[in-house]
């Protein structure tokens, strides 16, 4: 009876309270600096797949044999497949632009991708402190955020406009040539179109008139300020999160993002003639020249 006894409880020390990495891959450096900064806050033994590296049937095969218990999922990709085969487990996730669009139910835990809006209204009011209204274009998926947008700007005396579009829906220049500034947020319907936000960034050239983005790659398309959240931290966040879960503690089941990485593409502020206040710069990352 001891010996059985003893096999028992090696067996659910060994499977009882497995944890998986699911990253969507590996080799994506955000992806990466996500999981590394999880493995040093977390500090504790867990599985690793890269999704990167593995067919759809290796990855089903892989969790109906391992059957974790707990999953954190790094990128969209993991969470889908997480969601898809093993629904009845623990899913944590992160690094998923507008997470609310997936099926986020019960037992699912997580960090935003996305900034809290005040926080990037706040950053904008202290490097441009002119800038008295601005524009966000979105569609049903985004709507909420807009929405946040709007009512913490009217908090802090900046309107805030937006035009709300379809599938096929046109860009109404109109929002550009009343506002005094964009901002571009992760909407999946604008940014299916490439030569429509491409012509966006085109017209507010033209009308000397800012783009704020949320992710880097918007610097070569002239936008003047990049706000993102800054991924070592998020990995960091959802190792918290784990430990709280794993002892039994509360914790707020979707948190926004804790830190920031700013960056102000100077160039392109200079360009357009924009006053920014320098003062300010201690917020920056990192200042594009």
């Amino acid at each position: 009876m001891r010996t059985l006894f003893i096999l028992t409880l090696l067996i659910i020390n060994l499977y009882g309270s497995k944890l998986l990495v699911l990253n969507s891959n590996g080799k994506i450096e955000k992806y990466k600096s996500v999981q590394k900064a999880f493995a040093e806050n977390y500090k504790e033994e867990f599985e690793v797949l890269d999704l990167s590296k593995v067919s759809k049937k290796q990855i089903k095969e892989y969790l109906y044999d391992e059957y974790p218990d707990t999953v954190y999922t790094i990128g969209t990709k993991a969470y889908s497949y997480a969601n898809m085969f093993i629904p009845e487990k623990t899913i944590f996730f992160s690094s998923i632009v507008n997470y609310k669009r997936l099926n986020i139910g019960d037992k699912r835990y997580g960090v935003s991708n996305e900034l809290h809006s005040g926080m990037n209204l706040t950053i904008i009011k202290s490097l441009f402190t002119d800038i008295s209204s601005l524009g966000i274009i979105y569609s049903e998926y985004t709507e909420n955020l807009f929405e946040s947008f709007r009512k913490n700007g009217e908090i802090m005396g900046i309107t805030v406009k937006g035009q709300k579009i379809s599938k096929n829906g046109d860009i109404d220049k109109k929002l550009l040539k009343q506002t005094d500034a964009l901002i571009m947020i992760a909407d999946p319907v604008l940014l299916k179109d490439e030569t429509a936000v491409k012509e966006i960034f085109k017209q507010m050239e033209s009308l000397k008139k800012p783009v704020f983005a949320y992710h880097e790659l918007y610097i070569r398309f002239g936008a003047s300020l990049v706000i993102s959240a800054h991924n070592p931290t998020i990995g960091a966040q959802v190792a918290t999160m784990v430990k709280d879960f794993e002892a039994k503690k509360d914790f707020t089941k979707v948190q926004i993002p804790m830190g920031t990485n700013v960056i102000f593409n100077k160039k392109a502020a200079d360009t357009l003639g924009l006053k920014y206040n320098p003062q300010a710069l201690s917020v920056v990352n990192k200042v594009i020249e």
